[in-house]
């Protein structure tokens, strides 16, 4: 062999080996509990209903049922602006409102955890409108969009993407570690009810998740933005939300009856990665899931 032909395939595979680490070496932040967080958000329910439902009482009996979760406003916005800055920022309504202020994604971020937002029927390109041509999505159940750090730089907002990616990235191992998935207002119940989001989870969604489930330490969190109802007082908002996940010990009795909401999932994560602190008054309060839940890594 002479030496010109020995050093284009010297290249080759040099090539081929770096592709192939390269591959390999993306990055991966282990956590205390849990190495990923799948959250999915349905629409509104009673939780005396969803958890009554066939399909969301055999999920809960899988996991860890929170049966004492509450959503924290009505109407929906003010629920999913929680969910990732463990506040509502001011906000009250559906109306567009653009936040600023710290937020799970960017904690995130600082610590190299990869993360994506999935929203069904979503246009895409960080678009910020109030809901696609199809009124499928909604801008209310994305709180991403309205966090001015996001929505106003390339390739945070390149993280906010149609649901349909879910499948390539599984396919392609390309998987983030913290996920956050919203079914359109169709799947979601919004505009359907109770037993279509029900079906939809059984035949769809969980099919096409439960692969990370099976081979990765993955908290699955299955939860709605909001009763349906107004006036269930004295359990005001109750919702249901459960816990799903080989480090979940199901030996605590399947339920945890400790009050939580909204806000403190958000803390949770915080603990499972070391994440900074939000650098706000919710700091102060912040009342994460109990870790006895949880086997440790």
């Amino acid at each position: 062999m002479d030496f010109y032909l020995f050093s284009i395939l010297f290249i080759l595979f040099a090539n081929i080996f770096n592709i192939i680490l390269a591959s390999q070496s993306k990055p991966y932040v282990a956590g205390i509990y849990f190495d990923r967080v799948i959250t999915i958000v349905l629409g509104k329910s009673k939780y005396d209903n969803a958890i009554k439902d066939p399909y969301l009482s055999i999920l809960a009996s899988k996991g860890i049922s929170l049966t004492n979760f509450h959503a924290v406003w009505h109407p929906s916005q003010p629920n999913y602006i929680a969910m990732i800055c463990a506040s509502k920022s001011g906000v009250l309504t559906d109306f567009s409102q653009n936040i600023n202020g710290p937020s799970l994604p960017i904690l995130l971020e600082e610590k190299g955890i990869s993360w994506k937002a999935y929203l069904e029927n979503y246009p895409g390109k960080g678009f910020a409108g109030g809901h696609s041509d199809d009124r499928l999505y909604y801008r209310k159940h994305n709180p991403f969009i309205s966090i001015n750090s996001i929505r106003n730089n390339k390739t945070l907002v390149s993280k906010i993407v149609n649901a349909e990616e879910l499948t390539k990235d599984i396919s392609e191992g390309n998987v983030p570690q913290y996920i956050f998935y919203t079914p359109n207002v169709n799947n979601d119940g919004h505009r359907t009810n109770l037993s279509y989001a029900s079906n939809y989870l059984k035949t769809k969604l969980i099919p096409l998740i439960e692969p990370i489930l099976i081979n990765s330490k993955s908290l699955l969190i299955i939860t709605f933005d909001e009763s349906s109802s107004y006036l269930d007082l004295p359990n005001y908002n109750h919702i249901y939300t459960t816990l799903i996940g080989p480090n979940v010990l199901t030996s605590y009795k399947h339920h945890d009856d400790k009050k939580y909401s909204h806000y403190d999932i958000l803390p949770t994560i915080q603990i499972n990665w070391n994440l900074s602190e939000l650098g706000t008054n919710n700091d102060k309060n912040r009342n994460p899931l109990s870790s006895s839940l949880f086997l440790m890594n």
